[in-house]
């Protein structure tokens, strides 16, 4: 059996959405929602979504509102889990993970 591949270019796309994390981090701004990531990452929305689900879970908090949930909208609110965090560090993790999963 052919083993599973990450898309094509998941590794630059989990580094785009960290830096604006971390920018947004830097300057205090908060929670973004995964449309504001996808717009100032040059992303479809559905790609930074499914980064942040797959890849992205152990660095990133989501915080998705029940009171939104609850009139059918599903919000993801996301922010770093540590903003001290490095790219450095971020690509060490990737490495790691990739090894595991081989």
């Amino acid at each position: 059996m052919a083993k599973k591949k990450a898309y094509r270019n998941t590794s630059v796309n989990i580094i785009k959405i960290f830096r604006i994390l971390k920018r947004a981090a830097e300057e205090e701004e908060g929670f973004l929602t995964v449309s504001e990531i996808a717009k100032r990452a040059s992303l479809h929305k559905w790609t930074v979504s499914r980064t942040l689900d797959l890849y992205m879970d152990p660095i990133v908090d989501i915080v998705q509102p029940p009171e939104l949930e609850a009139i059918g909208l599903q919000v993801k609110l996301v922010s770093l889990t540590n903003p001290k965090l490095k790219p450095e560090q971020v690509i060490s993790y990737l490495k790691m993970r990739n090894k595991v999963n081989a």
